[in-house]
Parts: structure tokens; sequence; C-alpha cells
């Protein structure tokens, strides 16, 4: 009986021992599985590469599934990586700015993106856009966005002579509120604005167009005047605006109006549309008299930020 006993005993540590080493076999050949199958995945394959893991949770974020797998099979790709961490990236211009980028090797990241989101990777004019009059003072013109012929405001108001020179001027009714508010506090300060010019009509801007390029050849004009339909002017949200004491353009930047609305004109809403060293995103050379009302919150933000309203308009507008 006790041999039996025994025996049974010895059979069962034997049944305990071969079903721990299936376990562990089993353990053992699940990590093996495991470990096969994650040397397969975009994961290991981009750690691998270089990647870290943030860098990978951003191309997962910003990228699809197969883009990434492109990628797990190639080099790693700094800039790529620069552009997805570009403050004004859009998803949907990634192919975009690749072919820029290999057109342009030298641009940074930065201008990769700045120079696509504002469609300056295409020739002026080449790529014509209707401009989304519904955006109201957030539309947007430039040598790519066009108004029609037909366009015009229909909340003109006339400008008080005591604002101007010349002949009668007009502007959008939240426009010359807002200059008002800004002449009267320049006043305070000893600032005396005038306006130089403000809205004009598809022919009136057809005219000022065609007497540049009717002298000085199609080059010339592109160069100092919007073409008909392509000019701020016609929306009624723009006013060249001087001074008194400084009526020109050669003489109006640098002066004390000037440096005054630099640092208060956002204030009322007003943006100085053609900044210095950004005639490649805007298509015009810097313009210090020519102010684009576009709202206090939009004009603060582009105050604080430094880029122009063609980036603002691309990412926050077209991309919100």
């Amino acid at each position: 009986m006790k041999k039996t006993k025994l025996k049974l005993k010895k059979n069962v540590w034997i049944a305990l021992g071969g079903a721990l080493v299936l376990i562990v076999a089993i353990f053992i050949g699940v990590k093996v599985y495991q470990t096969v199958q994650y040397h397969k995945t975009n994961e290991y394959k981009l750690l691998e590469l270089g990647y870290t893991e943030d860098e990978i949770q951003l191309l997962e974020d910003c990228l699809t599934e197969e883009e990434v797998t492109t990628l797990a099979s190639t080099d790693k790709d700094e800039f790529l990586l620069e552009l997805l961490q570009d403050p004004y990236f859009i998803k949907d211009y990634l192919s975009r700015y690749q072919t820029y980028h290999t057109e342009n090797e030298g641009k940074t990241a930065r201008q990769v993106v700045s120079t696509v989101n504002t469609n300056t990777d295409y020739a002026y004019y080449d790529y014509n856009l209707d401009t989304d009059t519904n955006q109201d003072y957030l539309m947007i013109v430039n040598k790519y966005y066009h108004l029609d012929s037909s366009y015009q405001p229909n909340d003109l108001v006339n400008i008080s002579n005591q604002y101007y020179y010349g002949e009668g001027h007009q502007i959008r009714k939240v426009v010359y509120d807002a200059f008002v508010d800004m002449w009267n506090q320049a006043k305070k300060d000893g600032i005396y604005f005038i306006v130089n010019s403000s809205y004009r009509t598809y022919a009136e801007q057809q005219s000022v167009y065609d007497g540049y390029k009717n002298s000085y050849g199609t080059t010339y004009a592109d160069s100092i005047a919007a073409r008909p339909g392509y000019s701020e002017h016609q929306t009624g949200l723009s006013l060249d605006i001087f001074s008194t004491e400084y009526t020109t353009t050669s003489n109006f930047k640098g002066s004390p109006a000037y440096e005054w609305l630099v640092n208060n004109a956002y204030k009322y809403g007003f943006i100085q549309r053609y900044k210095e060293d950004t005639e490649e995103l805007t298509g015009f050379s810097e313009e210090a008299w020519h102010w684009r009302y576009v709202g206090v919150e939009v004009a603060t933000y582009l105050h604080e930020h430094d880029i122009t309203f063609d980036e603002y308009y691309a990412y926050f507008i077209l991309n919100g």
C-alpha cells in the first residue's frame, strides 16, 4: 500500500513538473512571439532609427499609418520633425512642404511652412482663389485671393474732411469708428493722423494699375501696385495713413506718427499690412503707411507673435 502511495505521489510530482515545464515553455514562446511581432512594428523600427518616444508620438499624431510605415523603412527624417513641430504646420499641406523643400534645400522648416501657407510657393497671380467675403473684416485679398469686379462693401461711410486731404474718402463703418478712436488718442499724444487713400472701386484700382503699366511696363506695375480685384483697398478695410507733419511715403517711416502706430495701432484693430522683410510672404514691399483693420483680437495676436496676416489666415481661418 505504501509503495502504491509513493508511486502515486511520484507520478503527481512528475505531472506537476511536466506542467510547469509546459507553462514555462508556453510563456517563453509567447514572449518570443511577442518580441518577433514587436520587431515588426513601426515603433520598434523607428526607435532603431533613432527616433525618441516623443518624436514617434508626434509622427503618429500628425501622419497617417501608411506615412509612418514608409518613414520606418528610411533614414531618420530630421527635417520632417522640424516641420511637424512648427507652430503653424498644416497637415493637409505636408506634400507641398516636402516638394518645396526638395526644390529649395537651403530653406528652414519655418521658411517652408510660412511660404506654403501663404501660397507663395506659386507664382503671383498664377494661383487664383476667390476671396471669401463671408469672413467680413477678416477676409483676405492679396496676389492669390481676389474680389469680383462688382464687389463693394454695403456699409461704406464718408470720412470727415477733418481726417483726410485730397478728394472725398469712404471706408467701412467698423474701420471708420476704430480710426476715429485711434485718431483721438493719438491727438492726446500730440500726433495728428491724416488719411491719404481709403476705399477704391475695382475700376479705380484698374486706373491706378494701368497708369503704372502703360508708363513703365507690367513688371514695374506689379512691383508697386495691385492688379484690379487684388487690392485690399477694394475691401474698404484699408487706409493709407500719414500725419500732418509727415505726408510722403519717403519720410513717414521713422516719424513719431509711424512709431506711434507701431506701438498702438493694434489696440484699435489695425495692423501694418506690408512690413519690412515680409515681401516674400505678402507679395508687396514694405509700406509704412498702409494699415489694415482686422479687429483688436487678431491685431493683438499678430502684434505679439510677429507673423503676417496671410500666415494667420491660412492657419487660423482656413485650417481652423
